[in-house]
């Protein structure tokens, strides 16, 4: 069976994730990695038997990689992306697509003329509760979801490194974290066109980001810089007076919420975690607890952007999306800084 070849490009915690998935899918060959420091990149292909390149260049250049995973820091993404397209490689692209719209725009543009493919790292998407939601929702269990509300809240969860360096980053927890549960959110709202957003950061305010019975999550790029924000609290409004409300903090006094997903439409509602069914049923109000076989989303990701490199799957989560999530980041922070609404 043909396979797709994948090279990472990056060998630090997260493309340690991809590493793994594109071993263990079906559909993948994953071939090898580099990295800025190569002792890092010889290390995860030490440990999985595969190959190292000596840069990035390398990699786009030879004949036996199919693809590329950019599992590198956010102001890489745009550079990474426009090498790769020009070198005909697909690409799955790591969360955030870019620093600002304009890359982004441009991002889609390369693949576009280059005729190459950009799955966007969203992985909640592939997520077996997300999955799960998606089939109800689609089968009209919810009627038309008007209103969603999302919520990821680390008490203490700063990491450190060139996270906090918003030149590097692009922002703090809004584009690092709180991106997963707005994509999912407009995700499975069908998503609608976003038409304005209103914003609250805050900065500064916890004064010990990191007490010392909490984890500190530690990039592998250094950086001293805190130039982001603590915490985003925001309204997204969509077409036909749709909306969704988000919370996304690294450092809040407040109860640690991994993810909650609550949506709310006009014949039912949906909650995350325990992804329960809210309906009237002959007059009553019902709560059902939905069932579904737990997976590994990375996994599931990998096997899919593998089929979409084979030509046997077109991207779950394509270049435009990622520019239009960009577009709803890029407003809120504009929000944020103004003080006003935003319209997109």
């Amino acid at each position: 069976m043909k396979k797709a070849r994948i090279g990472i490009i990056g060998a630090g915690n997260i493309a340690r994730e991809h590493t793994q998935a594109f071993l263990a899918a079906p559909s993948a060959e994953l071939v090898g990695l580099c990295d800025r420091v190569p002792s890092r990149a010889e290390e995860v292909a030490k440990a999985n038997n595969l190959k190292t390149y000596p840069d990035a260049e390398a990699m786009l250049k030879g004949p036996d990689i199919d693809a590329v995973v950019l599992a590198v820091p956010n102001y890489q993404h745009h550079p990474m992306c426009l090498a790769a397209a020009a070198h005909g490689k697909h690409i799955l692209c790591e969360k955030p697509m870019a620093l600002n719209v304009q890359q982004a725009q441009e991002m889609e543009a390369a693949c576009r003329e280059h005729g190459v493919h950009v799955l966007m790292g969203f992985c909640s998407r592939y997520m077996a509760d997300a999955l799960c939601a998606r089939t109800h929702i689609q089968a009209g269990s919810l009627g038309e979801v008007y209103m969603a509300r999302t919520d990821i809240i680390r008490q203490r969860g700063t990491p450190t490194g060139w996270f906090g360096n918003k030149e590097k980053s692009g922002g703090g927890p809004l584009i690092d974290i709180g991106v997963h549960m707005i994509d999912l959110a407009w995700f499975l709202m069908g998503k609608p066109q976003p038409v304005a957003v209103k914003a609250l950061n805050f900065h500064g305010k916890i004064k010990n980001r990191h007490p010392k019975n909490v984890e500190i999550y530690s990039a592998y790029e250094l950086d001293d810089t805190y130039s982001v924000e603590d915490s985003s609290h925001g309204l997204i409004t969509f077409e036909g007076g749709r909306g969704l409300m988000y919370q996304a903090s690294w450092s809040l006094n407040a109860e640690d919420v991994n993810t909650r997903l609550d949506l709310y439409g006009d014949n039912g509602g949906l909650s995350f975690e325990p992804l329960t069914l809210y309906r009237e049923e002959q007059g009553a109000m019902t709560h059902t607890k939905l069932l579904f076989k737990p997976n590994d989303c990375f996994q599931e990701q990998a096997e899919h952007f593998a089929q979409v490199v084979l030509g046997q799957a077109q991207p779950l989560a394509p270049a435009q999306d990622g520019v239009t999530v960009e577009r709803m980041l890029e407003g809120l922070y504009r929000s944020a800084m103004s003080g006003e609404e935003v319209r997109l």
